[in-house]
């Protein structure tokens, strides 16, 4: 699939309007959250944490990973610290990192719910 850029970027930058998280989702395969108006974030790929001052890292598989730190934790801003990774900061300090793989399959899954009318979902 195709690398994070400036552009989604931009567009989760704008959803960043004080509302916390409201949705953490764990399987065997896939991690995804969901704050404010943004239906949710969705890796299958890997994803990073930092929490509390600790790191901890997923994938693929069930975790005894602290998500619960997670909720209602509002989102500051997203950066990108590479082209493979999409950083989601919050007010905390605490992020989540959404890793993603120059692959022929979805890595990361961003459903942006329905903008004018268009149900927009970016695939990376």
């Amino acid at each position: 699939m195709k690398t994070f850029d400036a552009n989604i970027l931009e567009t989760l930058n704008k959803e960043c309007n004080g509302d916390g998280v409201h949705y953490i989702g764990l399987g065997a395969y896939d991690f995804q959250m969901s704050f404010g108006n943004l239906d949710r974030i969705r890796t299958m790929e890997k994803a990073v944490f930092s929490m509390s001052g600790r790191r901890y890292s997923w994938m693929k598989s069930p975790s005894n990973i602290p998500f619960g730190l997670l909720i209602e934790q509002v989102p500051n801003h997203f950066e990108l610290p590479n082209l493979l990774v999409l950083r989601m900061c919050f007010k905390s300090g605490d992020f989540v990192e959404f890793h993603t793989a120059e692959s022929a399959y979805e890595s990361v899954v961003i459903d942006l719910g329905v903008r004018d009318g268009v149900h927009v979902i970016e695939v990376f």
